[in-house]
Parts: C-alpha cells; structure tokens; sequence
C-alpha cells in the first residue's frame, strides 16, 4: 500500500477486507503468479527424458485405496520416474504448479491450460461389518436401518436419498469428515456406512447390505497440463494413469 500509493483492505473489527482497488490487482497477482510457472515449465518441457518427478494430488481415500497399487505397479515398468503424492481434500491449482496430474471426484473449473478426462466412476454401496451384523442383525428393507447405528460423512445426507433411505433428525449415530476414517469405523463394527463397492467386495470382513437399492456413481477426472503433448514424462504417466485407473474403476 505505501509502494503503490492505494488502500487494498478495509480494516473490519473481524479482520481485513480486500477494497475493489486490491481486487482488481489481486487478479493482476493471480496472472502474473501463473505466468511465472508457466515460464519455468516452458524450459522444463524441453527435456524430453522421461526420469523426474512427478507431482499427483488425489483426495486421502483415493489415494488411500485405489493409488497404492497402482503406483506398484507403474514402477515395474518405468522404475527412473519418481512420484510426489500430494494427500488433499482440497483443490490445488494446476494453473501454477501446486501438481502436475490431479485426480479429481468432479471436473475441473479451471478449463484454461488444461486437459481433463473422465476415467470412470466410483461405485458407492451399503455396508456394515460381519462383527456388527452378528451382533445386531442384518436390515432387510431401507425402513430396518432406522433400528441400526448408521455412519455419516461429508454428504452422506444426499447420498443415502438418492438411494431411497429415509432419513429422520437423528439418522446418524457416527459422523466423520474423512472418508478413510469412515471405513475404517465400518470395518471395525461400529455401524452401517457407505464405502467403495470394490473396496468392500474384496474386505472379508465387511458384508454388502441392501444390494437392490441404486448404487452412488461418483465420477473420477484425470487432469493435467496443457504441455502434456509435449512432455514425455507427464504424458507417460496421464497415459498410464488413465488406463489403469479406467480398468480399476470398471471393474467395481
């Protein structure tokens, strides 16, 4: 401010506020922050050599679940390539730099510089833990969950709808906001919960409920940078990615 001769914030009780004037040079910052990555990407795509790093951002029960074993099996094939995993609910900006691939549960809305590809869906389905059912019973229709202890996360409300389930005010007995968490409480018997169908089908220890009620498809997109047509690295592992995650996810 004393630089440039002008106010950026208002000065609130709560905190600070920016003014139009720092909106707009906001926006400058933002551009020129982006132009900046941009620049030092130009150079870096110039190597054509596969061996580097590369930086992936999936959410924690992606990259929980369905990552591990593909990165497994990526390093058979290409051993010189190294992974950063970046673990994160949160959208980062591909736009500069803060990852190269990014595996997302919906598309991207920064369409600039891009390239998006939806890979598949990722089935979600009822279940609860052997343990648990043994101990109270096995639901046969939607109204029986209403007698059992259910296990809610971060949009659980509108997911167990769109699968029929009434739910009343006090539906939930658990709720958690990280999904890994969540199945980890389902396998351990403390309720009913949703998880991925894969995942659970494979889990001998839970048990899938209710398998007539409508599956939740969640949609996965594979996004990267624009310069994956020119860089070999990037491309080696957005194609691979692509196929295999598509294989994974059409399996559910």
């Amino acid at each position: 401010e004393a630089d440039m001769g002008v106010i950026l914030f208002d000065r609130l009780s709560d905190g600070l506020a920016l003014t139009n004037i720092g909106t707009n040079i906001f926006k400058q910052a933002e551009e020129v922050v982006t132009a900046a990555a941009r620049f030092a990407q130009a150079a870096s795509d110039q190597n054509d050599a596969v061996a580097d790093t590369i930086r992936i951002t999936a959410s924690r029960a992606f990259a929980s679940f369905v990552l591990p074993d593909t990165f497994a099996n990526f390093s058979k094939f290409q051993p010189e390539i190294k992974f950063e995993l970046v673990v994160s609910d949160e959208t980062a900006n591909l736009l500069i730099r803060e990852a190269d691939i990014a595996v997302r549960m919906c598309r991207p809305t920064q369409q600039v510089s891009l390239i998006s590809k939806k890979i598949g869906d990722l089935e979600l389905a009822a279940f609860a833990a052997t343990d648990y059912l043994a101990r109270r019973g096995t639901p046969r229709s939607l109204t029986d969950l209403q007698g059992h202890d259910i296990i809610g996360q971060d949009g659980s409300q509108e997911d167990f709808r769109a699968m029929g389930v009434p739910i009343g005010p006090n539906f939930f007995r658990f709720n958690c906001d990280d999904q890994t968490v969540t199945w980890q409480m389902i396998a351990a018997g403390c309720g009913i919960g949703l998880g991925h169908l894969r995942l659970g089908m494979a889990n001998p220890r839970v048990q899938r409920l209710l398998p007539e009620i409508p599956i939740i498809k969640v949609p996965v997109w594979l996004t990267a940078h624009a310069e994956i047509g020119t860089n070999l690295r990037l491309r080696t592992v957005f194609d691979f990615l692509s196929d295999s995650l598509s294989e994974v996810l059409s399996d559910e």
